[in-house]
């Protein structure tokens, strides 16, 4: 009988895409099991740093590359650089939007659910830049999707088919669930310094990403009415330039008005767990 491969041992090329949530690194932790501790060479970690994850995050991503002794490539958006695409670190890395207000200023408008040019630039295609200059033409593109994704997995396989790489996901493979990943973080060392709720963390990936539930925003807005700052400066700036790209979205009020929502509410108030938003490229 042939034995049953395992989902984390990655051959390479491939592109580990470290979102900075716990999940992904439930994935790469395991992924550096598979291998004794360390990877094959041409088997890259990725971590596409947006300006806009909270430092809790930046810390938590540093810190899984040291305590597990594995280089984690931290890339950027960058107009200027070749390719576009800048490698910083945890020291240099941006803490205040530049890479996304710098796209959002090439482009003059903003992103939206229909046209999520966000995830594109400042994710996708800086891993695949990074991956040409490794000198690879094909890859893996290893993400941190779950069992109970199921239809997120469904699109990252139809995705690929038109990429120069094949999208796999080792933990959808191997039936890992969200309640695994909780279990699993709770008896290690050290954990990602964010709230966990239900499964999820609600200030994961960029802190008020259009793409979140818009509960989820104002409970994040009742208690730090203060990152809407970025957010609403951004609304005001696609205004100034193009009136009809000035909203993430048109279906619901604009960053300046969630926040006066939000401080109108009380604080305290639990997160609904069912408020999902959006499916995003970015993960847990």
């Amino acid at each position: 009988m042939t034995p049953l491969r395992n989902p984390y041992c990655i051959t390479g090329p491939a592109d580990l895409s470290f979102s900075g949530g716990r999940s992904s690194g439930y994935m790469l932790k395991h992924i550096l099991d598979a291998h004794g501790g360390v990877l094959p060479k041409n088997v890259h970690v990725c971590f596409m740093n947006t300006g806009k994850e909270r430092p809790q995050s930046l810390e938590f991503v540093a810190e899984c590359g040291e305590r597990w002794g594995v280089l984690i490539h931290w890339l950027e958006y960058d107009p200027h650089a070749e390719g576009q695409t800048r490698e910083v670190s945890f020291a240099t890395a941006s803490r205040n939007g530049e890479p996304f207000e710098a796209l959002i200023r090439k482009r003059q408008y903003l992103p939206n659910p229909v046209a999520r040019f966000c995830t594109t630039e400042l994710k996708i295609r800086r891993s695949t830049m990074f991956m040409r200059r490794q000198g690879h033409e094909h890859w893996d593109s290893i993400l941190g999707y779950r069992a109970d994704e199921p239809r997120r997995v469904a699109k990252m396989r139809a995705a690929c088919q038109k990429e120069q790489w094949d999208n796999r996901a080792p933990m959808a493979e191997s039936g890992v669930t969200k309640n695994d990943v909780i279990a699993w973080w709770k008896q290690q060392p050290f954990d990602l310094c964010l709230p966990n709720v239900g499964g999820t963390t609600p200030a994961g990936n960029c802190d008020l990403c259009f793409l979140k539930g818009q509960q989820t925003l104002l409970q994040l807005l009742r208690e730090h009415p203060e990152w809407a700052d970025w957010w609403v400066e951004m609304e005001a700036l696609a205004l100034s330039s193009r009136p009809s790209g000035a909203r993430f979205r048109i279906d619901r009020p604009a960053y300046t008005r969630l926040r006066q929502l939000a401080v109108m509410s009380a604080k305290g108030l639990p997160f609904n767990v069912n408020d999902t938003g959006i499916e995003c490229f970015c993960g847990d």
